[in-house]
């Protein structure tokens, strides 16, 4: 087994915790190739220079660091094991203290893989993978957009305001629920579509089949989308945006017993405090 490390140098200063982790690896007889970078929109393709990374990859950063590599490793189908090292941590599986039980579950296969569908906005010009959300707005907060929105080639509703958002399960405790939207287990197999500040009464979040194919039609000046924090100029003018599941999921290495509602307690909680 070879096992891919890569950290987030703003979160983990010269390297310092992932060499020790490669340094409990290396005691173990267990290969290791070390890649670092500043966690931000670059390291999928920083990640895809290197070449064969690895059966594993062990990201040590935050959510931010994990959304930026997860691209890479989906359309490898490579898994992932997050170390927190940010604030909330809601994708990672263990903190800083825990390095040695990390390495026991990776090298005893005392761990399990857990699948997280992804979305795949098409622009007309190419084609973005998200694993949190793709947002769909204006450059500009102080102006309104018009976006039609449709479901499997029926008209579901026209959104007047800030942008919509389309998340899926995972990214249901991200942006999506920073506009009341509703929280889904991992394993619910369902999409929301969700408004941001929406100029109306009676707007309120679609769920959608995993399955469904979503379009987002809009005109208008400066258009953008964003992916995971991942911005993408569209102009001014008519654009349409199809989003459907990509065959690709995220995969993420589990070891721990703290479920799914722990950590919405735990990290939400947090959160707020």
């Amino acid at each position: 087994m070879k096992i891919g490390v890569y950290t987030n140098y703003n979160k983990d200063p010269h390297g310092m915790i992932a060499k020790r982790f490669c340094g409990i690896l290396a005691k173990r007889g267990v290969e290791c190739g070390y890649f670092y970078g500043d966690g931000g929109s670059d390291a999928s393709r920083d990640l895809a220079k290197a070449g064969k990374i690895g059966d594993v990859l062990v990201a040590f950063g935050g959510d931010g660091t994990m959304l930026n590599v997860v691209g890479y490793c989906a359309q490898n189908e490579i898994p992932i094991l997050g170390v927190n090292l940010g604030r909330i941590g809601f994708l990672s599986e263990a903190s800083k203290d825990e390095l040695e039980k990390v390495v026991d579950a990776l090298i005893s296969g005392g761990c399990t893989v857990e699948r997280r569908a992804m979305l795949c906005a098409d622009t007309g010009s190419e084609k973005i993978l998200a694993l949190n959300e793709i947002v769909l707005g204006t450059d500009s907060n102080s102006r309104v957009c018009t976006i039609d929105v449709s479901v499997n080639g029926h008209h579901a509703d026209s959104v007047r305001g800030d942008g919509v958002i389309v998340a899926t399960a995972t990214g249901s405790t991200a942006y999506s629920l920073s506009c009341n939207g509703p929280v889904l287990a991992p394993d619910v197999n369902a999409f929301i579509i969700n408004a941001i500040c929406p100029h109306s009464l009676h707007f309120c979040p679609i769920v959608v089949n995993s399955d469904s194919r979503i379009k987002l039609v809009c005109g208008g000046l400066g258009m953008r989308l964003t992916a995971d924090g991942r911005i993408f100029a569209l102009g001014d003018g008519n654009c349409a945006i199809d989003i459907a599941r990509s065959p690709k999921d995220a995969l993420f290495i589990r070891f721990g017993k703290q479920s799914f509602y722990e950590k919405l307690v735990t990290k939400l909680s947090y959160w707020g405090e």
